[in-house]
């Protein structure tokens, strides 16, 4: 924590009651010496620090001294605190050690009974954060790596074996429970998205022979995930199929009803995004099944019978 932040917390924790300097000391984990001189130089700009004699002493900001309020109302409060909390506990937020002052920052900046009225509010309602966080080191080499427009290499776990990559990093984002980082491929010479936590390692390197023409290749413009060349897939659904593909937010606004308790999903997706789907309508069983085109239709044929072969006869 750099000196202009520890001023600030300094006066925040000082707002929230009297502490020794002992206190402070410990809280930003400096020397004693050091919260005296900070203290002292928060004195020459204007702050009230007052010394308290006596056993229960200790240093406090004058009566009546207060940080300029944020003008929020409790519900505005509790909005920014709930997002601040959408990022994780503290321990475990991927922002680190600037998601738990962040939050300290703001509820010492709010009045006393704004904070009380949001604080009701937070009960009321949550945010659940990704279930899996990336590592903390992982996500700070790729968002380095964002600012300073640099690449890094990746070991990175797929659903089909762990291989290396190298990526020019440009967005950081947390979606349907999991962090995801879009990033330019060099191998691929596309832009494609990562889940953060199948991420094993992360090393900045220098940029690949080639690395402009990757990022210019990513850039070009390609064909739409829904264009008329693409195949279509068609799939009939049951009722709990339908509820099943609520679920798939690819999926939504693509489903129709054609009959008593019949309805069908339909969309256009490239061909390589097949064998995904495959797995995924594999997945519903019986709720679903594949009408066209072909090759998926194929595709979760495969599945099935790997599946049905488990269990074709008694292996225990």
């Amino acid at each position: 924590m750099n000196r202009t932040d520890r001023l600030t917390g300094i006066i925040l924790t000082l707002q929230r009651g009297r502490q020794t300097a002992a206190q402070l000391a410990a809280r930003f984990e400096v020397s004693r010496r050091t919260i005296l001189r900070d203290v002292e130089a928060l004195c020459q700009i204007g702050v009230p620090v007052v010394a308290l004699p006596g056993a229960g002493g200790g240093l406090a900001l004058a009566d009546g001294y207060w940080l300029p309020p944020l003008h929020l109302s409790p519900t505005e409060a509790a909005l920014l605190l709930l997002a601040v909390r959408g990022l994780g506990d503290p321990a475990a937020s991927p922002f680190g050690e600037a998601r738990r002052t962040a939050e300290e920052k703001l509820r010492g900046a709010l009045r006393p009974e704004v904070l009380a009225e949001a604080e009701q509010e937070l009960g009321t309602v949550a945010i659940v954060p990704p279930r899996r966080p990336p590592q903390p080191g992982h996500f700070r080499t790729l968002r380095e790596a964002i600012r300073r427009g640099s690449w890094v290499r990746v070991e990175y776990q797929s659903l089909r074996r762990v291989a290396e990559h190298v990526l020019y990093p440009t967005n950081l984002h947390a979606s349907d429970g999991h962090w995801y980082c879009t990033a330019v491929s060099f191998e691929a010479q596309e832009e494609r998205s990562y889940r953060l936590d199948r991420i094993h390692s992360a090393i900045p390197t220098l940029p690949p022979a080639g690395a402009d023409e990757a990022r210019r290749a990513a850039a070009r413009p390609r064909r739409a995930y829904d264009d008329p060349s693409h195949p279509e897939v068609l799939v009939r659904l049951t009722y709990r199929g339908v509820r099943l593909a609520e679920d798939a937010p690819h999926w939504a606004g693509h489903v129709e009803r054609v009959g008593a308790l019949v309805w069908e999903l339909r969309f256009r997706c490239p061909p390589g995004e097949l064998p995904y789907f495959a797995r995924e309508v594999h997945a519903m069983g019986p709720e679903a099944e594949v009408l066209a085109p072909p090759p998926l239709r194929a595709l979760v044929h495969d599945l099935a019978s790997m599946t049905a072969n488990l269990y074709a006869d008694d292996r225990r």
